[in-house]
């Protein structure tokens, strides 16, 4: 039977006053053909999070119906390969509570870590624009760092994205740090024109598996990609999320690397990243999308724009606009979603030629050299 998982958002709530749901779910499911597993709880948070096999979505929630009363404010299939990677596998669970393997309730939240490996290349032959993939190396590198840190590996479909999850949000930090050590030591070592010869970013986030409106993990998947894409070359961006972990650690550490090679977000810096990334995401279709279209839809000065675009990114607003349709037409045609002509017009070309241009300022080379890759 498919697997899912719902979740639940409470102003307050107790591991015991979820067990008694549990307890009830159970009695009534049989004749729902559904079969409750078990559950997390973050008293905290007031968030429940339940895995249940069922037929089908309506199944599951009404078992939950005449077992208690209290539906979900999402519910979600989920595979379950990709399940375990996210969760774990082989938590001890009593009377339905997911329990950590140190004897705690397991809130469910993860921790992720996103790593962004590009080569460096003078891109002087037709064939140089592959070093732009993940290096071989530094992408062994990172797996076998996130497996020493238990961490698990995810690989992605739909890009590049070095995808770590992790269980405790420490063990978190202290992988990324030795990712970071262990690719600047190598890159020194082995110098220029050599498989170490890159630029890397690395990014780490903190969130729970479902939302109200989104699917699994994906709010906390998009947006440790996108405090990656914030990160300057070979650092790490950490969400505000960490910085009380991240400040707790470095203090017990006896060395830490320079300040500027960790970069730490506010919660307003969070926010207003968020409308950054959201409101030009929206509009990449519509090639009269500019600066001035922006600063309405976020609602602050053109000035204003500037100054937080440029201290958060690195790039003028201008240069993130046309960043983010880069990006997204390195993805599409990377996938093969569409051919030249087709990818342009979805990030807003009219003019596949102009398009080309830009992408080849971009990634000195042609979209050409995707699609016949």
């Amino acid at each position: 039977m498919p697997l899912y998982m719902d979740f639940h958002q409470f102003e307050t709530i107790s591991v015991e006053a979820v067990k008694e749901a549990h307890i009830a779910d159970k009695t009534v499911q049989k004749q729902y053909g559904v079969r409750y597993l078990q559950f997390w709880v973050n008293e905290a948070a007031g968030t429940v999070f339940c895995l249940v096999e069922g037929p089908d979505p309506e199944a599951c929630e009404a078992c939950h119906q005449e077992a208690h009363g209290s539906l979900a404010c999402n519910l979600q299939e989920v595979e379950p390969g990709f399940f375990k990677l996210f969760m774990g596998d082989g938590q001890p669970i009593y009377h339905g509570v997911t329990m950590t393997k140190n004897g705690e309730v397991d809130p469910a939240d993860r921790t992720l870590l996103v790593a962004d490996i590009r080569g460096i290349t003078t891109l002087k032959n037709a064939k140089d624009y592959k070093k732009l993939y993940v290096p071989v190396k530094p992408k062994n590198l990172v797996v076998d760092t996130l497996a020493a840190f238990n961490g698990r590996f995810i690989e992605h479909a739909t890009d590049d994205s070095l995808i770590g999850v992790f269980d405790s949000p420490i063990n978190a930090i202290r992988c990324a740090q030795s990712i970071q050590a262990d690719l600047l030591k190598m890159a020194k070592k082995h110098g220029k024109m050599s498989e170490w010869d890159f630029v890397f970013r690395l990014a780490l986030n903190h969130g729970q598996p479902l939302t109200k409106n989104e699917g699994f993990f994906e709010v906390t998947t998009k947006q440790t990609k996108r405090l990656c894409m914030v990160a300057g070359p070979n650092q790490i961006v950490l969400s505000a999320s960490l910085q009380e972990l991240y400040t707790m650690e470095t203090a017990a550490s006896e060395a830490s690397l320079p300040a500027s090679s960790v970069k730490i977000l506010t919660q307003a810096e969070e926010k207003f990243l968020q409308a950054l990334f959201e409101l030009t995401e929206q509009n990449l279709q519509t090639a009269s999308f500019n600066v001035n279209n922006l600063c309405e839809l976020i609602g602050v000065s053109r000035p204003q724009l500037y100054r937080k675009t440029t201290s958060l990114t690195g790039k003028s607003p201008n240069d993130f606009i046309r960043h983010i349709r880069m990006q997204k037409a390195w993805k599409l045609l990377q996938t093969k979603m569409g051919n030249i002509s087709e990818v342009a017009l979805e990030v807003g070309y009219s003019n596949p030629s102009y398009f080309s241009k830009v992408f080849f300022d971009s990634f000195g080379h042609t979209p050409s050299s995707l699609t016949s890759s």
